[in-house]
């Protein structure tokens, strides 16, 4: 029996995923999971020989753990995976390659992660059009939630702000920032890093939306029926334009792994597959999209209950609204203006 070691958002080390991918490959999965890709990335850093695969999101295979040299390339067999991807999905090629071109890593969970609501109390073209900012209304006060992913919260903090959390912010934008971030953790009714909790809510009628969620997300109570938990894509916002922000998760090989040139790569490979695409969308009671669906193969196993609960008819235009997560410049100056604010419910 292989073990593999996997760090990553949550999913692929346990549940429903990790039983078919014993079964199929006779690997077992040993994980940890995390809810912030920066931590994930400093924790990497700090212990390179703790694990064979990374799972994290967009930025940081490519512009922080391959400079250090914390990665393993790829081989040319994997080069397929990436050309493969089309559509709205061809954006993530990049995010998976170095500058040089090589292959860093295999993306899959991907999508747009801004708001959810409750449509029956919110009207989706309203959240459509105030986006993140309607956590600085007056009016909705205590009728909103706030999922706690740290990375995101400072993205969305500043977006909120009418700040681009992508470029290097001066004093006074920092101040807004500052300021935003009081009024929106003081006037939000959960705080909470548990989705679950929040789609429970809205559904209740507690509170009218959340920020800093998303079809992944909303997915788990869509896909119990309750098609008034939807995920909302900002019309426009701070960030040339746009007001949302859209992720890719990135499964990479790490060059310290004992299991690199076995468990690590019969794992990209099976979640690369057809078979192992639609596992990992439907990881962890969620259903997400997966880049691989630009291939009929995938996108065909899918039910119509699916891709209702991942809004799939909304995913190219929500796509086309956002701003790829990238590395955020001031985060280390931002991420304590959070964390002063942040008391978590739960």
């Amino acid at each position: 029996m292989t073990k593999l070691r996997y760090f990553g958002w949550e999913g692929y080390a346990d549940g429903d995923f990790a039983l078919v991918l014993q079964r199929d490959t006779g690997l077992v999965v040993e994980g940890e999971t995390h809810l912030s890709d920066d931590l994930a990335c400093r924790r990497i850093l700090a212990e390179p020989n703790n694990y064979d695969v990374i799972n994290i999101n967009t930025p940081f295979v490519r512009d922080v753990l391959h400079p250090r040299g914390t990665i393993a390339p790829l081989t040319e067999k994997f080069a397929t995976a990436l050309n493969r991807l089309s559509g709205s999905f061809e954006r993530f090629k990049t995010a998976a390659q170095s500058a040089a071109g090589e292959i860093l890593g295999i993306p899959q969970r991907c999508g747009p992660f801004n708001l959810v609501i409750n449509e029956k109390s919110l009207s989706a073209s309203v959240a459509k059009t105030e986006g993140l900012a309607l956590a600085l209304n007056p009016d909705f006060c205590r009728r909103f939630g706030i999922l706690s992913y740290e990375d995101f919260n400072v993205m969305h903090v500043a977006i909120a702000a009418g700040l681009d959390p992508f470029r290097d912010l001066d004093a006074r934008e920092i101040e807004a920032f500052s300021g935003a971030a009081r009024s929106i953790f003081r006037s939000a009714r959960i705080i909470t890093a548990d989705h679950n909790r929040l789609n429970q809510a809205l559904v209740d009628g507690d509170i009218d939306f959340y920020m800093s969620g998303g079809v992944y997300t909303a997915s788990p109570a869509r896909l119990a029926g309750r098609l008034e938990v939807r995920a909302i894509t900002p019309a426009k916002g701070p960030i040339s334009g746009k007001g949302g922000v859209a992720f890719v998760e990135i499964n990479a090989l790490l060059k310290n792994s004992t299991q690199l040139h076995r468990a690590g790569e019969t794992f990209l490979e099976y979640i690369a597959s057809a078979r192992g695409a639609v596992a990992g969308s439907l990881a962890a009671g969620a259903c997400n999209p997966v880049v691989q669906m630009g291939e009929p193969r995938v996108f065909n196993a899918f039910h119509r209950d699916h891709l209702n609960a991942m809004q799939w008819d909304e995913f190219e235009e929500d796509m086309s609204l956002c701003a790829d997560y990238a590395i955020v410049p001031n985060y280390s100056e931002l991420l304590p203006i959070i964390k002063s604010d942040l008391a978590v419910d739960d």
